[in-house]
C-alpha cells in the first residue's frame, strides 16, 4: 500500500512528462479579423473568392493521406496495467457534482489528491469541458466519495492515453500550436473564447469575430470539415483531449512536418516544422490567410519555455 492507505501505481517522475504551464500571453485568437487577402503560398490551395457582402469563412487546410512518416501510438498502455489518471507536480482536488455535494455530511464535496500520485480508476476516465470525470478503485482517505471530477491541467497523464504519451518534443511543439490558436492547456474552446461541455463529436457552432466566421472548435482549433476528414480515416469516435491530440499529430504527419517536430528543440527543426504548417493553422506566421500571426521568434521563445517543464 501506498501513502495514506492509496496503492500509488507510480510517480510523475516515473512518466517524465508533466502537463504545460499557461502563461497568460496575448494570442493572436483574441483579434482575428481576416481583413486581408490571401498571401502567396505555393503548397496550399488559395481560399476561393467570397462573393459580395458575403463574411469570410475560416479555412484550414487538410493534406491528403500519404505515406509520411508520423508517431506510433501505443494499442495500449502495454507498461501498466488497468485504468489510472496520475496527477502532475501539484496536488489537487477530486470535486464531487453539485448533487453529491449536497448529500455530504460535511458538505466539502473535495478530497485532496497527492502530486505524483497514481490512482486506480474502475474504469476509464470520461471529459466533460475542463474536466476528466473519473470514478476511484479505493476511498481516499477522508472522503466520502469515489466518483468526481479532476481538473484537466493538473493531470500528468490518464489511461485514455493523448499526448502524454508523445516525445518531449513533440508535445511542447502541440503546446506552442494551442498557445499559438490562444486555447493553451483548454480542449473545450470554442472561437471566440466560447466553450463547450460534451466531448462526444465537434461542437460544429459557428461563431464570427469581427468579419471571419469559424467553427474551429477544441485545443487545435479543428474546423468541422477538417474534424469530419480526419475523424473518418482515423476512427475517431469523439472529440475528447485523447482524440484531438491524435487528430493534430495527424495533421503534422500528413503535411510532412513531423519528423522535424520531433526534432524541434533545434531551432532550424522548429523553423521547418512551423514553416509547413502554417497553411493548416492560420496564427502561424507565414500562413496565407490574411489574419493575425505570431512571429517566430515568439514561437520559439514559447517552445523552449513550454520544453523545459517536460
Amino acid at each position: 500500500m501506498g501513502m495514506n492507505g492509496i496503492k500509488p501505481l507510480f510517480t510523475a517522475a516515473m512518466a517524465l512528462v508533466f502537463p504545460a504551464a499557461v502563461f497568460g500571453q496575448p494570442t493572436a485568437f483574441e483579434d482575428l479579423l481576416g481583413a486581408a487577402g490571401p498571401a502567396e503560398f505555393s503548397s496550399v490551395p488559395e481560399p476561393e473568392a467570397l462573393a459580395a457582402g458575403a463574411e469570410p469563412e475560416a479555412f484550414q487546410f487538410l493534406p491528403p493521406d500519404n505515406d509520411e512518416p508520423g508517431f506510433e501510438w501505443p494499442s495500449a498502455n502495454k507498461s501498466l496495467d488497468g485504468e489510472f489518471v496520475l496527477i502532475g507536480g501539484a496536488a489537487t482536488f477530486l470535486k464531487a457534482s453539485k448533487a453529491q455535494s449536497d448529500d455530504l455530511a460535511d458538505g466539502s464535496g473535495r478530497c485532496a489528491l497527492e502530486a505524483g500520485a497514481g490512482y486506480e480508476l474502475v474504469s476509464r476516465p470520461g471529459f466533460e469541458g475542463v474536466h476528466a470525470v473519473v470514478e476511484l478503485r479505493d476511498r481516499v482517505p477522508g472522503c466520502h466519495f469515489f466518483k468526481g471530477y479532476i481538473y484537466l491541467p493538473h493531470l500528468a497523464a490518464t489511461s485514455a492515453g493523448g499526448a502524454w504519451q508523445l516525445p518531449k518534443n513533440v508535445r511542447a511543439f502541440l503546446d506552442t500550436l494551442a498557445y499559438a490558436e490562444g486555447t493553451e492547456e483548454r480542449y473545450n474552446y470554442i472561437f471566440t473564447f466560447a466553450v463547450f461541455e460534451s466531448y462526444a463529436d465537434h461542437p460544429r457552432v459557428r461563431k464570427c469575430s469581427g468579419r471571419l466566421c469559424s467553427t474551429a472548435a477544441g485545443r487545435y482549433q479543428f474546423l468541422s470539415k477538417t474534424w469530419d476528414g480526419l475523424a473518418g480515416s482515423m476512427g475517431l469516435a469523439d472529440f475528447t483531449p485523447p482524440s484531438q491530440d491524435k487528430a493534430a499529430i495527424e495533421l503534422i504527419r500528413r503535411n510532412g512536418a513531423y519528423n522535424s517536430a520531433a526534432n524541434s528543440s533545434n531551432y532550424d527543426n522548429f523553423v521547418r516544422a512551423v514553416n509547413k504548417l502554417n497553411g493548416t493553422w492560420a496564427s502561424l506566421p507565414g500562413s496565407p490567410y490574411g489574419q493575425p500571426t505570431h512571429s517566430m521568434a515568439n514561437l520559439w521563445k514559447y517552445y523552449k519555455r513550454a520544453l523545459a517543464k517536460y
